[in-house]
């Protein structure tokens, strides 16, 4: 018997077999549970689901392992997991996707799916106690990442009926700028927000149709860096990095707080960022929250969080812990492509990022992009041109679908962006190419067999593109150890 057995499940290659950990007989038709602890599904609770089902299964007694599992694409509808049977041929089958765990009684459901048994959700102490697991679970996420309108989500009702909260509930509120309590929901002009600093909108200058930039500056060294360094903390290790903005969209239903949080992957460098600069994409949506509440308003300031880290820098993955590729692949989609730029600045990063790094954290390998973007908005043309002209990218290829017809763009009359930019743009370049086609299995296979082994791939796009890459690349490739996926919106 082999030391492990995979089975790649969802684009995710899910540990089935330790050796001897289980006899054959004791395999056969053994159902496991993954739960993906990505990013987005970690915010929703991810850690206090696999809590649920753990405590879930025992009570039933099933026949079931329950495990964690990396991105499964699915993160617009995090938390997630996947279930299967595992038979004693080592086969897998009956694979099924979960999606939206919001609940104990969602969590049942996986458990009932899994085991055949329905779990007895009448016993109000094990209601309370696993509905509080994910409640503190959830908070304690949104504090590592300084989201605190998240944080006090339903905090102050909590509180109400559990006074010793009441402690956590006002160190939180003076955290987030309230000291005094929420009052009114408005901001003292003075405010201090633990790990955010104000930001001037200098201009907002539409790229495309859809999409427009965001130019920033600061002068509060309270701002922080990508990289901090000094002060006797060690060498700063190279990362890719977003920040989060605050929207200040008054009462709102994600939490007491008047604002809404969103990451966003600034497409400056963070040496700009050192400098009090700063330049972000957004594409505007008609029902975005944030995005409406930006272009009603034109704010002249924003709140901006600290930078916090993405992913590691060679490996490409959020924790540090892979191999140093030979060459990287990107799949992007929309507005997933501002992870291009933070990556070709490690090229370059002493003008770039305002660090020396020794020449194997500088991604020096081949970076070949496939880029998929609707016809209205092709996003960083210029960029991507010179890149290619330049060497930072070694092939680059456009896919081009039909213009969104759902909604009016919100900037009709800009003449850049286009299907015909991209053609007259790229079409001197060797290196690159514009297709009118979506992403698929012919083209990413002519992609991996050009790439030098290892190759890390990195998807990052919207779920239902994020989720395509998911599929073509499974059986492909080590999807567990080679592929990161990121999510944005297109």
């Amino acid at each position: 018997m082999s030391e492990k057995q995979s089975k790649k499940v969802g684009g995710t290659d899910l540990l089935l077999l330790k050796k001897d950990t289980m006899s054959l007989q004791q395999l056969n038709d053994l159902t496991e549970i993954f739960v993906c602890h990505a990013g987005a599904c970690v915010a929703r609770g991810a850690e206090a689901v696999l809590t649920e089902i753990e405590e879930l299964v025992k009570e039933v007694g099933g026949k079931c392992v329950v495990n964690q599992s990396g991105c499964l694409g699915l993160c617009n509808q995090a938390p997630n997991a996947v279930t299967f049977k595992r038979y004693i041929d080592g086969n897998a089958c009956g694979i099924r996707e979960h999606v939206q765990l919001r609940s104990l009684e969602a969590s049942a459901k996986v458990v009932e799916q899994a085991t055949g048994k329905q779990p007895n959700l009448n016993d109000t102490a094990t209601q309370k106690r696993l509905e509080g697991v994910r409640a503190i679970r959830r908070r304690q996420h949104a504090i590592r990442v300084a989201k605190w309108n998240a944080a006090l989500r339903g905090l102050p009702e909590e509180a109400k009926m559990q006074p010793a909260l009441r402690g956590e509930l006002i160190d939180l509120l003076k955290k987030a700028g309230f000291p005094e309590g929420i009052g009114n929901g408005v901001l003292a002009e003075n405010a201090v927000i633990e790990n955010y600093s104000r930001w001037s909108v200098d201009s907002v200058t539409a790229v495309t149709r859809h999409s427009a930039l965001l130019r920033l500056s600061s002068k509060n060294r309270a701002r922080g860096t990508p990289h901090p360094r000094g002060g006797g903390r060690p060498v700063p290790e190279p990362i890719t990095w977003h920040t989060t903005m605050l929207a200040e969209v008054g009462s709102n239903g994600e939490g007491p707080l008047p604002w809404i949080e969103r990451d966003y992957t600034p497409i400056s460098s963070a040496f700009e960022w050192e400098q009090g600069r700063c330049e972000i994409l957004i594409k505007f949506y008609p029902d975005g929250a944030a995005t409406s509440w930006l272009q009603r308003t034109a704010p002249k300031g924003l709140w901006l969080s600290k930078p916090s880290k993405t992913l590691s820098v060679p490996s490409l993955v959020s924790d540090g812990r892979a191999f140093a590729p030979a060459s990287v692949l990107l799949l992007l989609a929309g507005t997933g492509v501002v992870a291009l730029p933070q990556l070709l600045a490690h090229r370059d990063p002493m003008r770039q990022l305002g660090i020396s790094t020794p020449p194997r954290d500088q991604l020096l390998v081949p970076i070949d992009l496939i880029l998929s973007c609707r016809g209205d908005d092709v996003l960083l043309l210029p960029q991507i041109a010179m890149w290619c002209r330049e060497g930072g990218l070694r092939m680059a290829t456009l896919l081009l679908t039909p213009p969104s017809e759902a909604y009016a763009p919100p900037f009709p009359d800009t003449p850049t962006g286009n299907a015909a930019e991209a053609e007259r743009m790229l079409k001197d370049l060797p290196n690159a190419q514009v297709l009118s086609t979506r992403l698929n299995t012919e083209l990413v296979a002519e992609a991996l067999a050009r790439m030098p082994k290892p190759c890390r791939v990195v998807v990052s796009g919207p779920d239902t593109f994020n989720g395509a890459a998911r599929a073509i690349l499974t059986g492909m490739i080590n999807v567990e150890e080679q592929v990161t996926i990121l999510n944005a919106k297109s």
